[in-house]
Order: C-alpha cells, then sequence, then structure tokens
C-alpha cells in the first residue's frame, strides 16, 4: 500500500449505495483513482524553492509527464509501471499549502507546532495479474484520511535545513464505488530531515503499524481461496514494517524536475507468514517533468 506516506480509533463506516452504476463508470472511477494517487504521489516532491519571506497567498500551476514503477503492493514481487501526465501545483495560503510536503489544511500552525489533514491513495491491484492472488479477490483503491502532528525539531537560522517529526494517524477506506468498506487505521511516524541547496532533498525514516482490519486486507487468505500452495492465513494486526522515503526536486526558470524513491523494509512485520508476501523488502521509485505555465501571488 502506498506513498504521500491522525488519530481515527473508531474509523468511520461509510457505505455508498448506488444503483444503475455502468462498467463503464467503473472503468472512468479506476482510471481517475490512478491519476488521483499520481497527484498524491508526486505533489510531495513539487514547489523546491519554498520561501519563508514570500507573499502570504502565492499560485502556480503547470502540466509535466509522471513516470514510477511500483510494486503491486507491499511484499509483492510482482511490479507495475505507469506513465501518465500530472498536474504541478503550489500553493501557499494561510491556512491552505500544496507543496513538496504534501497537500495541506492547518488547523492550528506554530512555526515549530503544526496540526493538518493529509491524505493518501493506494492504487487498484487486479488478482488476474497477480500469481499470488491467482483467484482472490481484487484489492480496490484504499483512501487513507486523519489528522497529523508535526513538530519541529531543529531548523537553521537561513531555514535551509530542518528535521521534523511527524504523527499520522489514517482511517483507511476501500471503494470501487460498487463496494465501499472501512479497512482499519494506519499510523506511520516518522523523522523528516530536509536541505534546500542548489537542489532540494528530503529523507524521512519511521515505522508503520496498522490495524488487523487493514493488513486483512490485503494479506489475509481466507479458507475457501486456500490452495496446496497458498494456506489460508489470518492477518494480525500491529507491526508493519519500517519505511525510507528519499525525494529531491529542482526548479529552473520556468521548468521543475522531481526523482522520488521510497523503500519499505518488511522483516519482522506481523503479516511477514503470509503466502502472499513474496518478498521482505518493497522499493519504488519514479520521476517526474513540468512545465510551470501560471505563477502569481494572489
Amino acid at each position: 500500500m502506498i506513498f504521500i506516506d491522525f488519530f481515527y480509533f473508531h474509523p468511520v463506516r461509510l457505505k455508498i449505495y448506488i444503483r444503475h452504476i455502468t462498467e463503464s463508470t467503473i472503468s472512468l472511477y479506476r482510471r481517475s483513482v490512478i491519476l488521483l494517487f499520481f497527484f498524491l504521489l508526486f505533489i510531495q516532491l513539487i514547489a523546491p524553492c519554498r520561501s519563508h519571506t514570500q507573499e502570504p497567498r502565492h499560485l502556480e500551476l503547470g502540466i509535466g509527464l509522471a513516470g514510477a514503477s511500483l510494486p503491486h503492493y507491499r511484499g509483492s514481487d510482482q511490479r507495475r509501471d505507469y506513465l501518465t501526465p500530472f498536474p504541478y501545483v503550489r500553493y501557499e495560503g494561510k491556512r491552505l499549502k500544496v507543496n513538496r510536503d504534501g497537500a495541506q489544511f492547518y488547523f492550528f500552525y506554530h512555526p515549530h507546532f503544526r496540526i493538518d489533514v493529509s491524505a493518501a491513495l493506494s492504487p487498484p491491484v487486479f488478482s488476474d495479474d497477480n500469481h499470488a492472488r491467482e483467484g482472490m479477490d481484487d484489492l480496490h483503491p484504499v483512501i487513507e484520511l486523519g489528522p497529523r502532528i508535526q513538530r519541529v525539531l531543529y531548523e537553521s537560522d537561513k531555514g535551509n535545513f530542518w528535521v521534523r517529526a511527524s504523527f499520522p494517524v489514517r482511517t483507511a477506506i476501500a471503494s470501487d464505488l460498487k463496494d465501499t468498506r472501512s479497512v482499519g487505521w494506519v499510523f506511520s511516524p516518522y523523522i523528516q530531515m530536509h536541505l534546500d541547496h542548489k537542489w532540494d532533498a528530503d529523507f524521512s525514516i519511521g515505522p508503520i503499524w496498522a490495524s488487523e482490519k487493514f493488513h486483512d486486507y490485503v494479506y489475509e487468505v481466507d479458507s475457501k481461496y486456500s490452495t496446496s500452495i497458498r494456506p489460508s492465513y489470518d492477518a494480525k494486526g500491529g507491526y508493519s514494517g519500517t519505511r525510507f522515503t528519499f525525494s529531491t526536486g529542482q526548479r529552473y526558470k520556468g521548468y521543475w524536475f522531481g526523482f522520488f524513491a521510497r523503500y519499505d523494509d518488511l522483516s519482522g512485520a506481523s503479516f511477514e507468514e503470509s503466502p502472499l508476501v513474496k518478498r521482505e523488502e518493497s522499493l519504488m521509485m519514479g520521476a517526474a517533468f513540468s512545465t510551470i505555465i501560471y505563477s502569481e501571488d494572489l
């Protein structure tokens, strides 16, 4: 499950009833989910030249091309490559910010302490395309949403280097429009270091914990899907691995380029013995290029 990555101990149970929905609508929804996934994925790379002296409201827009190579899910030994257009968006407002830290709405903002809302999205996994999940139900796109507490641990006088601790907790909802359900919660605290010197660069590291319901959705094997090489398995909640993320970006005149890589170490994870886990590590990476067509103070 993905990249952009909040305490809801009672996940919201959202039920959507849609009648007379066509297959074309489902297909459009899935394509839209993938595009939204890339928007959230690459939005954390953009806006590489954030200044502390800029106007309170600034907007930049652009269009670019993004490519990425992702595992089907964390622990899968199969990958999928994507190449798609993506929007470059940078906005600096008083409470709403869209920059390399993601899309954020601050409920509370202080130079050293912040509370905001964050979201993440995992693309669908089609079991017909995955050997380990052959014959099982598809994994629908998963939307994660919840609050995040951030604490600035250190910041240089020039503001070009800082260290921040973040504590996001998100509830997760899986949906393909026909079927929508809560699939638990994820807690993924991390330490992030930022350096702005010629190229903007960020490095973060942190463990992940998730509920049993969340792990069951991806790694459980129900008895009706068990085979001689895929025994039934009941995933447990708890430790979900450690994540390392690196991203860098650079703006030059009217252009921007960015790169990211994310490595997950799944050794010791509570679902490590699942027959659906084929690798104890997971690597995703991608790059994007954009031309900036609009840049104005509002």
